[in-house]
């Protein structure tokens, strides 16, 4: 018996001892698995802290880049408002001490209005690339011939070319299509295009421009081309191509500084071509030439659509006589109104001028029915704005309140500006500075 229960109690012990063992190996790998967990956890933290880390490296990077691309653009800027506006107020300055000599002040005034015209177009470029940048260019198709873009192609160029001893050819199609596009983007795409040209090609070269590759595709009404600009200038670096469509890119190649552009032109010009649906290529070589690529398609014009565009094209001028007309202008800077009078009286039109907002809707409000036939409409005024004013004249409760053409006439010009003119009843939105022509044009159109 004794030597039984000293088995059983051997065996139980040696059971407790495994029991234990296997008690202790769990809680070791309970611990290890706590250890690894810990490890896994501080490994992501590291993870996060050097993925943090690298974002930051980056946004860093980022900022840095943009902060020194804004300081070039800043730059850029400076100089290239600078130059224009130098010339204007020293010629200026020159032209008032010249007062007794008309073919000086006649000299001094076409190199005003020159560096003038090259300001206006700075800051219209710089505006577009932010409109470009923003899709906020708004696209508004009409009726355009093959036949008239040529000619307001040559208009534009021939001229500059002449004078600088290019040859410009021009080459004519068989087919003269009639499309739907945004004649004034369509425009400005090419003119930038053929402006470097003109400015690259030294006197003695060649331009030559012309449609390729077109194609009617009758099914879908659409018409496809490829436009090619092509010169023998002195064209660009290979190391320089990648840089054409940057804002600002600018090769240094001996073209003196006045005679340069802003460095925006192919950049609008490709973002514009985007928001057509086409597409740029540039070819080019050092010394030999530029060969520029549009390629670009258009919803072919309908019948009815060219009948009207031809009709108004064709329209006798007389019918549109502004003469002995009466316009309220209201505008608040007294060298604005002048300069406004002047371009109004110019056509023998009768002008009544109110200082802002308030005086314009008192006068209007004094008016008998149909005393004037328009009213121009600054838009920041004192006391009340042109929209205030606008609104208030549509509120009136006489027969021409809500006929009389209202035109705004404001230096803001984004498409958020026009919208917000139009809603509040104006008839239309002309940027500062005035063009005389297309004032006269649209008050031809809506009186």
């Amino acid at each position: 018996m004794g030597t039984e229960e000293h088995f059983v109690k051997t065996e139980i012990t040696e059971e407790q001892f495994y029991l234990e063992e296997m008690q202790k190996m769990n809680n070791q790998m309970i611990n290890m698995q706590r250890e690894l967990n810990r490890a896994l956890m501080e490994s992501r933290r590291m993870q996060e802290e050097l993925k943090q880390n690298e974002e930051l490296r980056i946004a860093l990077e980022v900022s840095e880049k943009a902060g020194k691309a804004k300081m070039d653009f800043m730059s850029r800027m400076s100089h290239d408002l600078r130059t224009p506006m130098n010339v204007i107020m020293g010629l200026t300055a020159a032209t008032l001490d010249e007062a007794d000599h008309p073919e000086t002040v006649r000299e001094n005034m076409t190199h005003i209005r020159s560096a003038s015209d090259y300001m206006l177009g700075l800051i219209n470029d710089i505006l577009d690339l932010d409109k470009a940048e923003k899709d906020a260019v708004v696209l508004n198709p009409e009726p355009y011939s093959y036949k008239e873009f040529l000619m307001d192609m040559g208009t534009l160029f021939r001229a500059q070319c002449t004078a600088k001893n290019i040859t410009l050819e021009i080459k004519k199609s068989s087919l003269n299509p009639t499309v739907m596009t945004d004649k004034q983007r369509l425009k400005q795409i090419f003119f930038n295009i053929i402006s470097n040209a003109v400015i690259y090609t030294p006197p003695g070269g060649k331009i030559t421009m012309g449609a390729y590759d077109v194609s009617i595709d009758d099914a879908q009404k659409k018409l496809s081309a490829v436009y090619r600009i092509a010169d023998n200038g002195i064209g660009v670096s290979e190391e320089f191509k990648e840089h054409l469509f940057e804002p600002f890119a600018q090769e240094d190649n001996g073209v003196s500084p006045e005679l340069k552009g802003s460095g925006l032109g192919l950049c609008i010009a490709k973002r514009l071509l985007e928001q057509m649906g086409g597409t740029i290529q540039i070819e080019s070589q050092k010394g030999k030439g530029t060969t520029v690529s549009v390629k670009l398609s258009f919803e072919l014009a309908e019948k009815n659509q060219i009948d009207i565009s031809e009709a108004g094209e064709h329209q006798d001028p007389a019918e549109h006589s502004l003469a002995q007309k009466t316009i309220l202008l209201a505008e608040d800077h007294p060298l604005n109104a002048q300069i406004a009078k002047k371009l109004l009286e110019k056509k023998k039109i009768n002008v009544i001028h109110a200082e802002n907002g308030e005086v314009a809707v008192e006068l209007f409000a004094a008016s008998p029915t149909g005393g004037f036939d328009a009213v121009l409409m600054d838009i920041r005024m004192p006391k009340m704005s042109g929209l205030e004013a606008a609104k208030a004249i549509r509120s009136m409760d006489r027969a021409d309140a809500a006929t009389i053409p209202i035109i705004a006439i404001s230096a803001n010009a984004y498409p958020r500006d026009i919208q917000e003119s139009l809603k509040t009843g104006m008839n239309a939105h002309l940027a500062k500075p005035i063009k005389p022509e297309e004032l006269y044009e649209t008050l031809e159109k809506f009186m």
